[in-house]
């Protein structure tokens, strides 16, 4: 009996370890398929050029951000399903404190874009004459622009609700250098 049940239990443990090797494997074969379609979870760099270092009001964002210790500007149209999942994460003004929305309309009606997720607020801003991106010689969406003490600093695509966030400046109200802020 204790030699049947040795066999069996040696037998189950051959099994997982099969399994434990077929599952390394299919994840090793996604990780490699993923690479070479290019659908991989990276922002790509898009080139400020000359605009790096000038002040955001000057390509007609709120004027309150020439003065942002930190904040991002997301770009987002109605055009992209990357677009859509974006804000589908921001509905109902859960809009980060350092972050703006900039909605372009490319396919209908930038209102009813901004109802269908629900994001008001005073730092979403309907760009349906393509003014802000225009002046900033912008046409691909989604792409997050940043800001750091009052100018433009860098920009890049936002492949993922993930990379939204993980780029999105936290605003701390306590910092070890000086006097908590309000």
């Amino acid at each position: 009996m204790t030699t049947v049940l040795l066999v069996v239990v040696c037998l189950l443990a051959v099994v997982v370890f099969i399994q434990l090797g077929a599952q390394v494997e299919l994840f090793e074969q996604v990780r490699q398929i993923r690479g070479y379609l290019d659908i991989e979870d990276k922002p790509t760099t898009v080139e400020l050029g000359t605009l790096q270092g000038a002040s955001p009001s000057r390509f007609g964002l709120p004027p309150v951000l020439d003065h942002a210790e930190q904040a991002m500007v997301l770009f987002v149209s109605d055009k992209c399903e990357t677009c859509r999942n974006l804000v589908a994460a921001l509905r109902g003004g859960a809009v980060p404190l350092s972050m703006w929305v900039v909605v372009v309309p490319v396919r209908g009606d930038g209102n009813e874009f901004i109802n269908e997720f629900g994001l008001h607020g005073e730092r979403v801003i309907l760009d349906d004459e393509e003014r802000i991106v225009g002046s900033l010689g912008l046409d691909l969406t989604p792409v997050a622009l940043h800001i750091a003490e009052g100018k433009l600093t860098r920009a890049h695509t936002v492949p993922s609700v993930r990379q939204m966030y993980a780029a999105t400046p936290v605003s701390y109200k306590y910092s070890l250098a000086r006097k908590p802020s309000v």
